[in-house]
């Protein structure tokens, strides 16, 4: 059950360590990726790292034009405006889940990955978490205190609750 909630993501490091020191509050992408409030997203660092040591619990993801992500919210996007430009060429529409926590956890190679989790592909952009690969305990209790915090501020309907673990 726990693993319906969990998500990879395929991040470069500098954006990851930004998402986990707090000065990346918003994940862009060109397109939805299938993140939804309340899922614990891993942060698949790609290579030459090749590793999760870090990840958040999603708060909602909004589209905006361009333009307009960047004017309400440059100063928390954790991006400078030249790849921001360069990373939305030619896009209308920018998608931005925003941070509701983030977390550091004890780190695992794709090596380790590819031995406890069978026929893991790392992701191109996200991945759903399979329910039959390894979940760290530090996973489980970042997804569980999530959700929890989520559902106290009302932002998870109480109707979800009959999902918490």
């Amino acid at each position: 059950m726990q693993a319906k909630y969990i998500k990879a993501l395929s991040i470069k490091r500098i954006y990851a360590e930004r998402i986990i020191d707090g000065s990346k509050k918003i994940e862009l992408r060109k397109r939805s990726i299938g993140i939804e409030l309340g899922d614990l997203v891993l942060l698949y660092e790609t290579t030459p790292d090749s590793l999760i040591k870090g990840g958040f619990i999603a708060d909602k993801t909004i589209f905006l034009p361009v333009s307009q992500m960047w004017s309400k919210y440059h100063h928390i996007l954790g991006v400078d405006k030249d790849f921001y430009d360069l990373y939305f060429e030619n896009c209308e529409f920018a998608y931005g889940t925003f941070i509701y926590q983030s977390f550091l956890f004890p780190s695992i190679s794709l090596k380790q990955i590819y031995e406890i989790c069978p026929n893991f592909t790392p992701p191109q952009a996200t991945i759903n978490w399979r329910n039959n690969w390894y979940i760290q305990p530090e996973w489980i209790d970042a997804l569980n205190q999530g959700r929890n915090q989520l559902m106290q501020e009302g932002k998870l309907s109480e109707q979800l609750r009959l999902f918490a673990f």
